[in-house]
């Protein structure tokens, strides 16, 4: 009597489900109108105890949805006696789970199943059960459906269009135009904040620190903010992650970078990282918010990442010191008295007995007067006489390396055009043995001479144009170099922007002491240009001029 009563209690679940993928297909699998026909079958049939479970948005492929789980959940404690769908698509678009759960979850539960459209009803036994069928083809249809979309992603991908659905922060859609992005402005003053913070030596723990202290708005609360909806518990608790993200994104150089994400298979909504050549860079896609070189001195910056001493203090220096004999980074020191004199570098292979590398030991102020003297005199050199440095560099470049830049711009025209007549040639032998004026073993012979020569060819092009962009990227370079000098007419300091600017890295000698006196070398090397030597006829004019701008210091 108990088990009846019991039985009789159980709940019949209605289950509704739509992805964005079926909603294409119109009106008639709407979530409306799957609980009006489910309702009406109950009805007419007599069921009791009605529950609907409906999961809007979810794809078939997947059986992670929440209602589908909360109902399962009732179907393992014995709570559900019955379960009505509109079809067998709307249980499941994969064809494995589905018939997991008809064939065993469902009768080990003792629930019924029916699928209204299909006349499916687990109830009734017939002599041909179509079910598996109706599973596999819905299957199919869900991989014919993702293959789609795949294909269609991809093509707007390649085009060059922005395949995210929102703007990243920083950006805005255009109104008028919903592939087109434009500035934000109050967001981008934040951005071009955060890159200048890096750009000086801060790592992506400490912004997100001064962040949080300067009370700025995370990209989540500043959108919430933006739409008019209720703030996060913390709105300006950055994250580090949220931070390096943000260093790292092309989209602020103006750049839009597709396919950075991958899924394994159509079934699995998990993304994962695509490999960097499978990606696809477009350049000026929109407007850039932060500028280029800063970005791409972040990004080296970004490549000698330096931990904050116990202190919390971060040297200008850091990531751009080395070792001259082991090649290693020299590691900054602090104390905890705060004193400057007592900061400094020392070899981070030294291992005090190891005899792997010696101290190297250098102190920081005195790294700072050495460097910043060296570049004081290297600006006043250059702002002086920019015509003959140049035409050092060009010299130190090497002509010869010039003239075979300016060759393989010729050199690869030519080839260009090779390769352009071998596509004619593989057309008009095959064309010609169709129309039997040429034997196939005579086209097999040309067309194999062809190709080998058309690989030949392309990878000719190829090496050719490494060389010349090569050549291109040190022009750009050393430009770069001369604008960043010229942003200099006479600092008061070494500053982490002017290092970032000129400077490369720094090379740190062991000290001598054979003397009787300690005496220590360090080279400094220069962005686009290395070494740079003031020859000595060029140093009378340059010491003048350094000795008037000391007296006009003192002077004021």
């Amino acid at each position: 009597m108990n088990n009846r009563q019991s039985e009789q209690n159980k709940i019949t679940t209605l289950y509704c489900r739509l992805s964005q993928d079926d909603g294409r297909e119109g009106e008639s699998n709407s979530i409306v109108n799957q609980k009006a026909l489910l309702k009406e079958y109950a009805r007419k049939h007599g069921f009791k105890h009605l529950r609907f479970f409906v999961d809007d948005g979810y794809s078939g492929t997947s059986f992670d949805r929440p209602s589908f789980r909360e109902m399962e959940q009732l179907i393992e404690s014995g709570r559900v006696s019955t379960v009505i769908v509109k079809d067998m698509s709307r249980l499941g678009r994969n064809y494995l789970q589905v018939g997991m759960y008809t064939d065993i979850v469902f009768p080990e539960n003792d629930v019924r199943f029916i699928a209204v459209n299909d006349n499916v009803d687990s109830a009734v036994q017939t002599e041909f059960d179509m079910t598996p069928i109706r599973n596999f083809c819905n299957e199919l249809y869900a991989r014919d459906t993702a293959k789609k979309i795949k294909s269609t992603f991809r093509m707007k991908g390649e085009s060059g269009k922005h395949l995210t659905t929102n703007p990243p922060f920083g950006f805005i859609k255009d109104t008028e135009d919903k592939d087109k992005w434009l500035i934000d402005e109050e967001a981008a003053d934040t951005l071009r904040y955060i890159f200048k913070l890096c750009y000086d030596g801060f790592g992506p723990t400490q912004i997100a620190k001064k962040l949080k202290a300067e009370k700025v708005l995370t990209p989540m609360a500043y959108k919430a903010q933006k739409d008019g909806k209720l703030l996060p518990a913390e709105p300006y608790k950055w994250a580090q992650k949220t931070v390096a993200g943000i260093l790292e994104k092309l989209e602020y150089i103006g750049n839009t970078e597709n396919f950075k994400t991958t899924s394994k298979n159509y079934r699995s909504k998990k993304r994962v990282w695509n490999d960097k050549e499978k990606r696809r860079v477009f350049e000026d896609t929109h407007p850039a918010i932060v500028d280029k070189h800063i970005f791409e001195t972040v990004q080296e910056i970004r490549k000698h990442k330096c931990r904050p001493t116990a202190t919390g203090k971060i040297s200008i220096f850091s990531g751009k010191v080395f070792c001259a004999d082991c090649g290693a980074k020299l590691h900054f020191h602090t104390s905890h008295s705060h004193e400057e004199r007592q900061e400094s570098f020392t070899c981070a292979n030294y291992r005090s007995n190891t005899g792997s590398c010696t101290i190297h030991y250098i102190r920081a102020v005195t790294l700072n007067r050495l460097v910043f003297q060296h570049i004081q005199r290297v600006l006043s050199y250059i702002q002086q006489f920019e015509a003959v440095f140049v035409k050092k560099e060009m010299e130190k470049a090497n002509a010869e390396r010039l003239m075979l830049v300016e060759k393989a711009k010729v050199d690869i025209v030519t080839l260009k055009r090779r390769d352009e007549d071998l596509d004619t040639l593989f057309k008009r032998i095959y064309e010609d043995m169709v129309s039997g004026r040429l034997s196939a073993e005579r086209f097999d012979k040309l067309s194999s001479e062809y190709e080998t020569e058309q690989k030949n060819v392309k990878a000719a092009i190829l090496n050719l144009q490494e060389l010349i962009d090569s050549g291109e990227q040190e022009q750009h370079d050393l430009q770069q170099f001369l604008k960043n000098v010229r942003k200099y007419t006479d600092p008061e300091e070494l500053t982490a922007e002017i290092l970032n600017d000129l400077v490369d890295k720094i090379i740190v000698h062991a000290p001598d002491k054979s003397s009787g006196h300690r005496k220590q070398k360090i080279e400094i090397y220069y962005k686009a240009a290395g070494i740079i030597n003031i020859a000595d006829e060029d140093c009378v004019a340059l010491d003048g001029r350094l000795g008037m701008q000391n007296r006009k210091k003192k002077t004021a």
